[in-house]
């Protein structure tokens, strides 16, 4: 599946002007408050600015805002939570870690497609 985020809030000033947001799922991941937070790349990296220094994002974390909301192919305007992945063996492990990401932004999504990866 594949979500586009084409609108953000409360989010870091330079992720305006990089919208819409395109994020190919990689594969579904509980955390220790849900079970449905989606890992997944960026088709074009994010450009962030944190603590003073510039950094470039591949890899994300989505999940419906709402607790019950699911995220599934053909919503529209869904609000979600967006996070970077900030150390890269999140990619590895079977559990989101708050740890390894940071919490950047509200957006509102479309989803289309079906999963091509496993997950």
């Amino acid at each position: 599946m594949q979500v586009t985020i084409k609108q953000v809030d409360y989010a870091p000033e330079e992720l305006y002007g990089q919208l819409p947001i395109v994020v190919d799922r990689l594969r579904q991941m509980p955390g220790d408050d849900r079970s449905d937070y989606w890992l997944g790349e960026l088709r074009v990296p994010l450009r962030w600015i944190f603590e003073g220094a510039e950094r470039q994002v591949t890899h994300v974390v989505v999940g419906a805002r709402w607790v019950g909301d699911v995220l599934h192919p053909g919503a529209r305007d869904m609000p979600v939570g967006l996070a970077f992945v900030t150390d890269s063996s999140q990619l590895e492990d079977e559990r989101l870690s708050t740890d390894k990401c940071r919490y950047v932004a509200i957006g509102v999504c479309n989803v289309k497609g079906v999963s091509t990866r496993q997950g």
